[in-house]
């Protein structure tokens, strides 16, 4: 109230009829700031819980609609091409461009690369139990080279993510994918011997016209 009056040079007088209508003047305007106190006060007290229900209520649509998404896309999702499940692993003419037309010799190749690389996936399972991803990065580098060179490109691309998931100290990616290995190798090892068996065919089959 003090201040009120200091701020009021006019009101700084002797005649009490002044004072008067200044003094009822600075309640009113006291009561004025007390009413819109309170009514801010109620309003935020009012919009809190409907501002909470509708984050909630967000959050919930945002994780249905990221719940829906794969299903969705797994609906969508062209089935595989009959051509592109009986591609072998491996390409024919890189292995007549490395070793000749020779079947056989070819097959005897890619059996040592199984073996090979069956024994370095070991290695990683071994690396993986003591919980040490870099021997398995380094393992996997060397699948990644080997494979690279055979031109197998789904090893290949299996290993380069093995060795990304090495490099990042990534325990749980680096088992996963020795999975994937697995399997992918087991599919290059049927069609290894499917290869082979082949060759021999062919090579029977050659002999008995060649007879006279």
């Amino acid at each position: 109230m003090n201040a009120f009056l200091a701020a009021q040079p006019f009101l700084r007088c002797d005649d009490v009829s002044l004072m008067r209508p200044a003094l009822a003047l600075a309640g009113l305007m006291l009561l004025l700031a007390a009413l819109l106190w309170r009514r801010l006060r109620w309003r935020q007290a009012g919009c809190a819980p409907a501002a909470n229900a509708t984050a909630v209520d967000l959050h919930q649509l945002l994780q249905m609609r990221k719940a829906n998404q794969p299903a969705k896309a797994a609906d969508t999702a062209p089935p595989p091409e009959p051509e592109a499940l009986d591609r072998p692993p491996f390409e024919l003419a890189r292995l007549d461009a490395m070793f000749g037309h020779d079947r056989r010799l070819q097959g005897e190749i890619l059996a040592l690369f199984v073996a090979e690389t069956r024994d370095r996936l070991a290695g990683i399972a071994h690396a993986l139990r003591c919980e040490r991803p870099a021997p398995a990065r380094v393992l996997a580098q060397e699948i990644l080279d080997s494979s690279q060179a055979m031109g197998l490109l789904p090893l290949q691309a299996l290993a380069r993510k093995a060795v990304h998931a090495g490099f990042s100290n990534d325990i749980g990616a680096l088992r996963h994918l020795h999975a994937d290995l697995l399997m992918a190798l087991d599919a290059l090892s049927q069609a290894v011997t499917a290869l082979q068996t082949g060759a021999v065919l062919a090579d029977d089959r050659d002999g008995v016209e060649s007879r006279p």
